[in-house]
């Protein structure tokens, strides 16, 4: 195993432990709010969660559905404030399921919830645009969209929308504009998926 490979799986299990022991943060004040706008996250969540002047290891709880949760990571050690994002499944209040959610499970995701229903074919890529360019709430989103929608296909659509928000955030921090493109590069992802390219195609023409 690669020395990649190894603390991969050194912090995945540092990770599922400190979830299931209750030993993280409740942090859920920005999972209402709209998203701060690309060159003011790093401030935003400094002053909400000290990702630059507390680097010591913290698992912080930002969005709870219940059985599905999604967390922040401090520190991941690429820079002086970047963090890695974290889903989490449970089944009877049990942790059976955590990783890091990658472009590519984001994008199976969306292309399931997009063959799910018609109101999802149509809007999903707007409400991707809602969230990540104008930084809209994800409550005000489904709203919009998706008030007579199913309720657990809506439930499915505010889980995968949250996750997304939270990536989006980690790439204005990790990667922060103007210097960098930040989440321009997660929208792309979703932008040529609407286009008809695959996530192969995609793969190759944005790096992630």
């Amino acid at each position: 195993m690669s020395l990649k490979a190894l603390k991969r799986e050194k912090l995945h299990s540092e990770v599922g432990e400190a979830i299931r022991k209750g030993k993280f943060v409740k942090g859920l004040e920005l999972s209402q709010q709209k998203l701060p706008p690309p060159p003011l996250t790093l401030m935003r969540l400094e002053n909400e969660f000290k990702i630059c002047s507390d680097r010591s290891f913290r698992v912080i709880l930002v969005e709870d559905f219940g059985n599905y949760k999604v967390f922040i990571q401090v520190p991941n050690g690429k820079s002086d404030c970047d963090f890695y994002v974290w889903y989490a499944k449970f089944s009877n209040n049990v942790l059976v399921k955590w990783d890091i959610p990658t472009h590519d499970y984001l994008g199976n995701w969306y292309n399931e919830l997009k063959n799910s229903s018609k109101e999802l074919q149509e809007y999903m890529i707007n409400a991707t645009l809602r969230l990540i360019r104008d930084r809209d709430s994800v409550s005000d989103i489904v709203e919009r969209y998706f008030s007579s929608l199913e309720k657990n296909l809506k439930f499915e659509v505010a889980k995968f929308l949250s996750t997304l928000k939270w990536v989006a955030l980690e790439e204005d921090v990790n990667y922060p504009p103007p210097k960098y493109l930040g989440s321009k590069c997660t929208l792309a992802v979703y932008a040529l998926l609407e286009a008809g390219f695959t996530l192969s195609d995609v793969r190759r023409i944005v790096k992630f």
